[in-house]
């Protein structure tokens, strides 16, 4: 897709990297009027976000004990994405409703998500037990959780984001709304009649979209959440004006914390400037590689094939094959 303003298309994509990631901005050669400055600047600078961010986690995990996994191809650049969609719940705390790899190629711009059911069950370092995968943020914060995809998945990941999917709705109407195709059950769920082409959804829709529970299992939450972010992502490069990517990142940055920095961040935007594709997308376990069962405290959780499930995850990050 073309472009007539290089530089606003390098804004709105930022812009389009932070709403995916929840990042911070570095400063760029972009005209932004002084209303648009001040206004991003008090976003950042907020100190009564509606939800903040503490370290008094019940497990310390320092920066550098992650249990990174040496030898990996270091052209992918992975973040572990740590989201719910709740309303109150904050952020760094709780159990986390959504778990994505999200992976960037530092020299193509290759964009990849990789969901984790947050059912399965895995062993969470430091506890020396299993419990489900997604509450590693609540014994430990994002750093724990880090710790334990890296342990569980054999990974390299150092960097995290966590978002609230409660916070996009104004974001969304900011935008105009999403577009995303729709199942009938969804279509049904929504009060919407069901149609085979993208339906434009605003926040609050868009937000019960992704909260939807009683159609399917986790699977299905999680591939709403992948479509619902891969929507959002190219509403920013296709079909918005630099005002409304400087309305939507202004609020975005009240509702999300990271440990990426402005470095890292900049090292990624040059490559996906020139080289972004629509995003790859892809759950895990696979099929065939998981059932469901029950512990004896009566828990439903996810038991599934350790080895295949890193085998078809690293192909997937590094290789582009999907499951």
């Amino acid at each position: 897709m073309k472009h007539s303003y290089p530089l606003q298309k390098a804004w709105l994509l930022l812009c389009a990297l932070v709403l995916a990631l929840g990042l911070t901005l570095p400063a760029l050669a972009v005209e932004l009027s002084v209303d648009e400055i001040a206004a991003l600047e008090e976003a950042l600078e907020d100190n009564s976000k509606d939800l903040p961010v503490s370290e008094e986690f019940r497990v310390l995990v320092t920066p550098g004990d992650l249990s990174v996994t040496p030898g990996l191809d270091e052209d992918w650049f992975n973040i572990l994405l740590l989201g719910t969609d709740t309303g109150n719940i904050r952020l760094n705390y709780g159990r986390t409703d959504t778990m994505i790899i999200m992976s960037v190629n530092r020299f193509t711009g290759k964009v990849r998500l990789a969901s984790l059911v947050r059912d399965m069950y895995v062993n969470i370092p430091y506890y020396n037990r299993p419990f489900k995968i997604n509450a590693a943020n609540a014994f430990g914060g994002p750093l724990l959780a880090v710790k334990t995809v890296n342990e569980a998945f054999d990974l390299n990941i150092r960097h995290y984001v966590s978002i609230n999917f409660s916070g996009f709705k104004t974001v969304i109407d900011s935008l105009g709304g999403v577009e995303i195709v729709l199942s009938s059950g969804e279509s049904g769920f929504l009060g919407l009649s069901q149609s085979a082409q993208p339906r434009l959804l605003d926040g609050e829709q868009a937000l019960r979209y992704v909260r939807i529970r009683h159609l399917d299992d986790n699977f299905g939450r999680n591939e709403r959440q992948r479509k619902l972010l891969t929507s959002l992502f190219n509403k920013m490069l296709g079909g918005s004006s630099l005002q409304q990517a400087m309305a939507a990142l202004t609020d975005v940055l009240r509702h999300m914390a990271t440990n990426l920095t402005i470095n890292e961040l900049t090292t990624l935007v040059i490559p996906i400037f020139t080289g972004m594709e629509d995003m790859d997308t892809a759950g895990f376990p696979a099929a065939g590689d998981y059932r469901f069962e029950v512990t004896d405290d009566r828990q439903s959780i996810i038991s599934f094939d350790q080895p295949a499930t890193i085998t078809r995850l690293h192909d997937y990050i590094y290789q582009g094959i999907n499951p």
